[in-house]
C-alpha cells in the first residue's frame, strides 16, 4: 500500500468524477430537452383533437340550429358533454348569453365580454372575426387545481342561414355565435407526468449503469497500471534495476511500460559497467599510461627527425662547398689536359677526371635537394613543373630503389607540365609516399609511377607490390601516430603530412590496398588552384 495513500488524489478517482459530472450534464440536457419535446408534442395532438371534437359538434348541431330544433341540439350537446374527459359545452350567441349548455343552471346568463372566454376576440373595440388555432385556445385551472383545456368556435352566419324565413340574421352580419368546449387536461398531465418520471428515472439508471461499468475500466486499466508504473518508479529508486513491468498492451500505457522495461535494462547494464570500470579502474589507468608512454616516445622520435633534419641540412650544407671544389679543380685539369699534349695516357686520365665531375656534380644536386627539401618556409603558390619535381623526388629516393631491389617504372602523359603549387610542399608528400612504397616491398619488387592529364585536373597515381595494408587499418592510415611498421622504423606522420598538404591544394587523395598484392595510392590536384575557406 502506498503511504498516506488517499483515493480521492489518485488519477483514477479525478478521470471517474469527471465522467460522472459529464454524464450527469448531458443527461440532464438530454432528459429536459426529451421531456419539453414529449410534452409539446403531447399537448399538439390535444390540441389537435380539440380541434377536430369541436369541429363535429359544431357540425352536429347545425341542422337542428337551421331547422330551430333547441331539443335536439340541446340532447347532441348534453351527450357529447358526457363523454369522458369533457368538461363542458357551451353555445355563446353574439350578445353573449348562453343559449346552450351542458350545465342548465348556465342557460340563458351572460358571459363577461371581459372574460377568458371572450377576450380573444373582444379585447379591441372592434371585435375580431378570424383568429387562430393558438388564438382560439386557451388553458386555465379549476378550482382543485387541474388544467383544462378550453376552444371557441366561431359559429359563423351561413347562407342557409340567413335566407330562411324563420331567422331574423342579416346577411350583413358575419358572426351568430360562439361554439366554447372545455376539456379536461387531467389525465394528459398524469401521462406527461408519468412520462417525465420514467425519462428520469430511466436517465438516473442509464448514468448509474456507465458510470459503474466506466469505473470497474477505469479502475482496472488505468488505476491499476498506473500503481504498478507507480512500484516499479520506487523499485528502480530504491536501487532495484533489475525490476520489470508485467503490462501487455497495444495502448499508450503498455508502450510506456515498455520504455520503463528498455530503461530498466539499460540502467542496469550502465550500473554493471559503472561497477565493472570502478573494479578494472587501476588497470585502466595502467593502459593508458602505457598510451600516454607510447605517444611520449613517439613525440621524442619526432625531435630526433627535427633534429636530424637539422643536422643534415647543415652537413649538407657543409659538404656542398668542398663538392664545389672538386668539382671546379677536375674541370680546371680537364681544360689543361685538353690543351697540352705532354702527357701519357691523357685520354684515360680525361675519363677519370670526367667520371669525377659527373659525380660531384650529382654529389651537388643530391645535396642541394636535399636543402630545399629540409627548408621550412610559408605556403608560396606558383607556376611549377609538376614532372621535374617528381623526378627531383625519385632521384632523392633513388639510393633506397637501389638497395632494396625495387625496380621503377614511369609512364607521363607528358615531358613538361605547369600547375599552380608550392613546390616545396608537393615533393615532400612525394617522398613520403615514395619511401613508404619503398619500405612497403623489403623483398624487392616494382614501383610505378604514373602523371595523367585529366583537365581540369591532373592525377599522380604511385603503386606497389608491397605487402600491403589490411582493411580495418585504410580508415586509420591519416591519423597522426598511427603506423604498422615495427617500434623506430616509422612515427606515422607520413600519410598524416601528405593528407594535410593534399586538402591545402584543395586536391584529393585516395588508397587502394590488399594484402600481398599492394597499394595504389591516387593523387589528384586542379590544374589551377583556387583559394577555399575551409570551415570547421
Amino acid at each position: 500500500m502506498w503511504r498516506g495513500f488517499k483515493i480521492h488524489r489518485t488519477l483514477a478517482f479525478r478521470l471517474f468524477i469527471s465522467l460522472i459530472v459529464i454524464l450527469i450534464i448531458v443527461f440532464s440536457i438530454n432528459t429536459f430537452y426529451s421531456i419539453n419535446r414529449q410534452e409539446s408534442q403531447i399537448m399538439h395532438l390535444v390540441e389537435i383533437s380539440a380541434i377536430r371534437n369541436s369541429d363535429i359538434i359544431k357540425r352536429s348541431t347545425r341542422y337542428g340550429m337551421l331547422v330551430n330544433r333547441r331539443e335536439d341540439v340541446h340532447q347532441i350537446i348534453q351527450t357529447v358533454g358526457d363523454e369522458p374527459g369533457v368538461e363542458g359545452i357551451r353555445i355563446y350567441n353574439k350578445r353573449g348569453e348562453i343559449i346552450f349548455s351542458t350545465k342548465e343552471e348556465e342557460i340563458f346568463k351572460k358571459e363577461d365580454l371581459n372574460s377568458v372566454s371572450c377576450n380573444p376576440c373582444h379585447a379591441v373595440s372592434n371585435p375580431r372575426a378570424n383568429l387562430t388555432d393558438k388564438e382560439r385556445i386557451r388553458i386555465f385551472h379549476k378550482e382543485n387545481g387541474d388544467r383544462i383545456l378550453g376552444l371557441i368556435n366561431p359559429i359563423r352566419n351561413e347562407e342557409e342561414c340567413s335566407n330562411v324565413a324563420c331567422h331574423v340574421h342579416p346577411p350583413n352580419v358575419e358572426i351568430l355565435g360562439v361554439l366554447d368546449v372545455q376539456m379536461s387536461l387531467e389525465s394528459i398531465d398524469k401521462q406527461i407526468s408519468e412520462n417525465r418520471n420514467n425519462l428520469i428515472l430511466s436517465s438516473i439508471i442509464i448514468t448509474l449503469l456507465i458510470a459503474f461499468f466506466s469505473g470497474i475500466f477505469i479502475w482496472i486499466m488505468v488505476y491499476a497500471r498506473v500503481k504498478e508504473l507507480i512500484d516499479g518508479t520506487k523499485a528502480i529508486s530504491s536501487g532495484n534495476l533489475d525490476y520489470t513491468l508485467d503490462i501487455k498492451a497495444n495502448d499508450e500505457l503498455g508502450e510506456l511500460a515498455n520504455d520503463f522495461n528498455v530503461m530498466s535494462k539499460n540502467l542496469s547494464k550502465a550500473y554493471t559497467e559503472i561497477k565493472e570500470w570502478n573494479e578494472n579502474l587501476n588497470q585502466k589507468v595502467s593502459e593508458k599510461t602505457n598510451q600516454l608512454k607510447e605517444i611520449y616516445e613517439h613525440v621524442v622520435q619526432i625531435e630526433k627527425i627535427a633534429s636530424l633534419g637539422k643536422l643534415s641540412a647543415t652537413v649538407a650544407h657543409e659538404l656542398n662547398n668542398p663538392l664545389e671544389g672538386i668539382l671546379t679543380y677536375s674541370k680546371l685539369i680537364m681544360r689543361k689536359l685538353n690543351n697540352s699534349d705532354k702527357y701519357p695516357e691523357k685520354e684515360k686520365i680525361l675519363s677519370y677526371l670526367q667520371l669525377i665531375a659527373a659525380e660531384s656534380d650529382r654529389c651537388g644536386n643530391i645535396v642541394k635537394n636535399l636543402l630545399l627539401f629540409s627548408r621550412t618556409s610559408e605556403k608560396e603558390i606558383s607556376k611549377n613543373d609538376i614532372v621535374s619535381l617528381i623526378e627531383r623526388s625519385l632521384m632523392l629516393v633513388a639510393h633506397h630503389l637501389e638497395i632494396n631491389n625495387v625496380k621503377l617504372n614511369k609512364k607521363y602523359d607528358a615531358e613538361y607540365f605547369e600547375i599552380d603549387c608550392d613546390k616545396n610542399q608537393i615533393q615532400q608528400s612525394l617522398v613520403a609516399i615514395l619511401i613508404n612504397a619503398v619500405e612497403a616491398m623489403p623483398n624487392g619488387g616494382e614501383l610505378t609511377v604514373q602523371f595523367k592529364i585529366e583537365h581540369p585536373n591532373i592525377k599522380l597515381v604511385i603503386s606497389d607490390t608491397g605487402i600491403g595494408i589490411p582493411e580495418e587499418n585504410l580508415n586509420k592510415i591519416y591519423e597522426p601516430f598511427f603506423t604498422t611498421k615495427t617500434s623506430g622504423k616509422g612515427t606515422g606522420l607520413g600519410l598524416s603530412i601528405v593528407y594535410g598538404i593534399v586538402q591545402q591544394h584543395n586536391g584529393k587523395i585516395r588508397v587502394e590496398s590488399k594484402i600481398n598484392e599492394g597499394t595504389k595510392i591516387s593523387i589528384v590536384f586542379p590544374i589551377k588552384y583556387v583559394e577555399e575557406t575551409v570551415k570547421s
